[in-house]
């Protein structure tokens, strides 16, 4: 069983435990009770700030010869064969 299962596990049976409880309490209870199990809280950080977008090498140049065939291809069909 993975933390995650175990937490869930605990987290299912406090809230169905606690029917008609103050939810301030069973919220507290339900942090200690992850604490128990490892989980440590951090401060919530804003996205990083990327430079750019994207990243990778481009197209090469096979896919851009394949891509002017097909464009010449094309544009020499006769619309009659389109059907």
């Amino acid at each position: 069983m993975t933390a995650r299962d175990r937490a869930l596990e605990l987290l299912t049976r406090i809230v169905t435990e606690n029917e008609g409880a103050d939810p301030g309490c069973t919220a507290r209870e339900c942090l200690v009770a992850l604490e128990g199990l490892g989980y440590r809280p951090t401060e919530a950080r804003p996205a990083a700030d990327w430079r750019h977008q994207g990243g990778g090498t481009g197209p090469s140049e096979e896919f851009l010869a394949a891509k002017r065939e097909l464009a010449e291809r094309l544009a020499r069909r006769d619309p009659q064969d389109a059907a």
